[in-house]
C-alpha cells in the first residue's frame, strides 16, 4: 500500500536509524496489555487524528510516526502489517475495561493498522498518548503498543517517548533494561510541515527472520 497521510506521502528515502554495521539488534517483547481493542473502529486507517464522517480533530500534540521494518540483516520487509492502539492525550482508552475517570476522546480513532511498502516502510499519524494510572501508587508512562506480523514473525511491543521523565518510574519500560533504547522512537528535526506545532518522530522495528 503506499502511505499517504493528510496531503503528502513517503516519496523520499526513509533512512534507518540503526547502525548499518553487522546484524542489527531486535526490538524487544513487551506484553499486548488489557487494552487490546474488543472492538475494533470502522475506521482503522493510519490516521487516527480523524474519525470519517465526524468534523472534528483528536485532542493532543499531532505526531507522525514513521519507521522502517527490517530483519536482522538490515533488508527491509515488505508487506509486514502493522496495527498500533493507544491512550487518547487525557490517558484513557476507548476500551470497556479501562474505569479510569479521564475523558475519552470522541474524535480519537485509537487503533490504526499499516502494512509496509517495498521499502519496508510505515507511517501513521496519531497524537501523543497521556500517562495514566494503574493503581493508587503507579503510573504508566506514555507510550503507542505495536502488533507486527512481519512475513516469518510476530512481534507485540511498545515504543516510548524521548526524554519522559515517567519512563523511570514506569516497571514495563525498566524490565527492558539494556534494551532501553531500543524501545524509545526519536525526534526528528523539523521540516516544512503544514501543521507547525506537530512533532516527527521515527521507530525502526527489527525483527528477527522479518
Amino acid at each position: 500500500m503506499t502511505i499517504f497521510l493528510s496531503g503528502f506521502a513517503m516519496t523520499q528515502p526513509l533512512t534507518s536509524v540503526l547502525a548499518r554495521d553487522g546484524k542489527h539488534k531486535l526490538t524487544p517483547e513487551q506484553i499486548m496489555g488489557p487494552f487490546y481493542p474488543i472492538m475494533k473502529p470502522l475506521d482503522q486507517d493510519a490516521d487516527l487524528t480523524v474519525i470519517k464522517g465526524k468534523h472534528g480533530k483528536a485532542q493532543g500534540k499531532i505526531i507522525h510516526l514513521s519507521g522502517l521494518v527490517l530483519n536482522q540483516n538490515g533488508e527491509p520487509v515488505r508487506g509486514a502489517r502493522i496495527e498500533i492502539w493507544q491512550a487518547n492525550t487525557h490517558g484513557r482508552y476507548a476500551h470497556p475495561s479501562d474505569a479510569n475517570s479521564r475523558p475519552l476522546d470522541p474524535n480519537f480513532q485509537g487503533y490504526g493498522v499499516q502494512t509496509t511498502d517495498a521499502q519496508g516502510r510505515y507511517r501513521f499519524k496519531t497524537i501523543r498518548p497521556g500517562s495514566y494510572p494503574v493503581d493508587a501508587n503507579t503510573i504508566r508512562t506514555p507510550h503507542v503498543h505495536f502488533d507486527v506480523m512481519g512475513k516469518k514473525d510476530r512481534l507485540v511491543t511498545q515504543m516510548y517517548f524521548p526524554s519522559e521523565p515517567l519512563n523511570e518510574k514506569d516497571s514495563i519500560f525498566l524490565e527492558l533494561g539494556s534494551n532501553k533504547d531500543a524501545a524509545i522512537g526519536k525526534v526528528l528535526p523539523p521540516t516544512s510541515n503544514p501543521e507547525p506545532e506537530s512533532l516527527f518522530m521515527v521507530w525502526d522495528i527489527v525483527l528477527d527472520k522479518g
